[in-house]
């Protein structure tokens, strides 16, 4: 009997440890933090709302801005979450508890499963039937070149090829130089669309979200006339900017930075 009971004692321990919820990594926090933002993008008609609202805001800037006597009117857009869709890549991401990888990245680019956001066919088809031209400027590295090509076809996007998509090359991630290979091609460009600040200018490469947020102030004007950002809360430069170094910290490290760069109200003592 003595025995039976040890057995049993021991059993229930052991279920008892299997249905204990285990504490979650700092990478499995990291990661579940961009499940509100990815639900957001993925669910929401407000986000619809807000693409077609940019691209429709576009058209009209667009037909607002001359090009200077003699250059073709261009427009530099970046691709990822500014025309194309990657949220399933970020869903895996939370799913699988998986911090950015080029290795992963790459897989998702050749799979080619990124889906066009809404309006932005339609403001690419817009600016070619308007005499101008849509430079594609992204970090994609060159590896993916084929696969992006192929996706934005297959997706509609019209008059895309390699000399109008710009993949990030030996001149880095900051973008200022591929812009003026634009120019040198003989094209102004009228308008810039993104997600990133980084889309527009250098002005706010590697800088600190203060920094970006002046970059903001001083150019207010030209949001909605020269640059059109679409709305991303599930990553970019931004959560870079909130400390110095940043993407170099631990998760555990990066988890203290998000939490620290909360400004929490706080009520008044009882």
């Amino acid at each position: 009997m003595k025995h039976t009971l040890k057995l049993s004692l021991a059993a229930a321990v052991m279920v008892l440890a299997g249905c204990a919820t285990h504490p979650q990594s700092a990478q499995q926090q990291l990661s579940s933090q961009a499940t509100l933002a990815v639900n957001w993008m993925q669910q929401s008609g407000e986000y619809q709302a807000l693409t077609w609202q940019a691209f429709n805001v576009a058209k009209t800037a667009f037909l607002n801005n001359p090009a200077p006597k003699g250059s073709k009117k261009a427009v530099i857009v970046d691709i990822d979450e500014t025309m194309v869709d990657n949220t399933p890549y970020a869903a895996w991401q939370i799913k699988q508890s998986r911090s950015f990888s080029e290795a992963d990245w790459d897989k998702w680019v050749e799979a080619r499963q990124a889906k066009a956001l809404p309006g932005a066919v339609s403001f690419a088809r817009f600016v070619l039937d308007h005499g101008g031209r849509v430079f594609y400027i992204s970090n994609r590295s060159q590896q993916g070149l084929s696969s992006t090509l192929a996706d934005l076809k297959a997706q509609g996007f019209p008059d895309v090829s390699a000399e109008n998509l710009l993949l990030k090359d030996s001149s880095g991630s900051n973008k200022v130089a591929r812009f003026k290979r634009v120019t040198e091609m003989g094209y102004f460009p009228v308008l810039y669309v993104g997600d990133n600040l980084n889309d527009f200018t250098g002005a706010t490469y590697h800088q600190d979200n203060t920094v970006r947020k002046d970059f903001v102030a001083e150019n207010h004007q030209k949001f909605g006339t020269q640059f059109i950002i679409l709305p991303n809360p599930s990553y970019g430069d931004w959560e870079g900017g909130m400390a110095k170094a940043y993407w170099k910290q631990s998760a555990a490290e990066k988890l203290k930075i998000r939490d620290a760069n909360l400004s929490a109200w706080m009520p008044a003592a009882q």
